[in-house]
């Protein structure tokens, strides 16, 4: 598998987001994290070193395809009494 994600296209960089968020309805407030950044495939070698053992899927199934995102933007924010 190549360590890069190509679009195909020359000197075209594939960039991707990714967004957590946590609503506690009890206490009514939560908050939403966004990365965004370029995107790698992680090499076999790499994989032990970013402790995705301990990664369950809420979804199910096993996964063996993992991608790196190196962070150019992170943004966020607290949610207070939605």
């Amino acid at each position: 598998m190549d360590e890069s994600i190509s679009s195909g296209i020359d000197d075209v960089e594939v960039k991707i987001a990714f967004q957590i968020d946590h609503i506690d309805e009890r206490n009514r407030n939560g908050w939403s994290v966004l990365i965004q950044g370029p995107a790698h495939h992680v090499s076999e070698s790499e994989l032990s070193a970013t402790g995705a053992d301990d990664v369950d899927s809420w979804a199910g199934d096993s996964r063996d395809h993992y991608i790196r995102i190196a962070p150019q933007r992170v943004t966020g924010r607290r949610i207070n009494r939605i």
